[in-house]
């Protein structure tokens, strides 16, 4: 998400691990960050299933575009994948493909899609990701890798590095993190509940992942190279008062408090308008301490890390 800082962001990606003799089975990818190693479990690029949920749904194996065209082929597939590994009932997916009322042929028209989507999945051996059972579904994705998982492993791991305040590690990871995002969660695909609640529960860990990030970029007193990313994302979220924090101090680390001062101004007046309340407490203590020119205010009431 941040570009242009002074931080070394370049990752070392080891090579698989595992078997080479043409099986297509391979035990490990490792991915090394400045002595950091996230691993996920990968197959051979001309076998694996890779499933990418994070902006519009798209499916590709060994880099062939697979993704249904089908509106109906591409929300039963988005259905299953976010209960992957889990039964997803037939009545939840009739429900679900057809919400303005399923028509009298609705479960013959589901297994058709289902024997549709099984020929778009099968690998080269026939083996396909989509197992019945008796009350529906489930999409395997054990030997398949997503973006999403991804997303998962990095953003853990950095916010593991930032509790212990080892910022750069942390930086770097979530920034990979949030690198991943095309757009917004499985971009285009209407008319369904669960899918919304999902995109939502997990558009707001995105958003978490980029307050971490920056917050980290912010500990290592790059200041300068967060100030426009931050504009453009309180364009995008101008009720996010996170945001607001960070570029009120990385203004204010900048030489800049006349300008920290007005994006406080403008974010009360933003925040009053649209709900009616005061900023949070700690925008207010940001704002205190700016107003006094007193940066350890800043750190002392946890606003901010310190600058390492």
């Amino acid at each position: 998400m941040l570009h242009g800082t002074a931080v070394n962001c370049c990752p070392y990606v080891a090579p698989c691990l595992g078997s080479s003799g043409g099986t297509g089975v391979l035990i490990e990818c490792v991915t090394r960050i400045r002595g950091v190693v996230v691993s996920v479990p990968c197959l051979q690029a001309d076998l694996a299933l890779r499933y990418e949920l994070l902006g519009r749904l798209r499916v590709t194996r060994g880099g062939v575009d697979l993704t249904p065209e089908q509106p109906k082929l591409t929300k039963l597939l988005a259905l299953l994948l976010i209960r992957a590994g889990k039964t997803v009932p037939g009545e939840k997916l009739v429900a679900e493909l057809w919400e303005q009322g399923p028509p009298r042929c609705a479960f013959a028209s589901l297994r058709v899609y289902v024997s549709q989507l099984r020929k778009i999945l099968n690998g080269p051996t026939g083996t396909s990701p989509i197992v019945t059972t008796s009350p529906g579904y489930i999409l395997d994705v054990s030997g398949a890798t997503t973006d999403f998982q991804e997303f998962e492993v990095l953003y853990t791991r950095g916010r593991e590095r930032y509790g212990a305040a080892d910022f750069l590690h942390a930086s770097e990871l979530l920034r990979r993190a949030s690198s991943l995002w095309r757009g917004p969660i499985l971009e285009g695909i209407q008319g369904s509940l669960d899918i919304e609640s999902f995109a939502a529960v997990h558009e707001e860990k995105r958003l978490n992942c980029i307050e971490l990030s920056i917050d980290s970029t912010l500990a290592l007193g790059c200041h300068h190279e967060v100030i426009e990313d931050l504009k453009g994302l309180l364009v995008r979220h101008p009720l996010r008062e996170p945001f607001y924090r960070q570029l009120m101090v990385a203004l204010y680390r900048a030489g800049r408090q006349g300008d920290a001062l007005e994006t406080y101004r403008s974010a009360r007046r933003m925040i009053r308008e649209e709900l009616g309340v005061e900023p949070g407490p700690t925008l207010r203590l940001a704002h205190e301490a700016i107003l006094r020119a007193d940066p350890a205010r800043l750190e002392a009431a946890g606003v901010i890390p310190a600058v390492r």
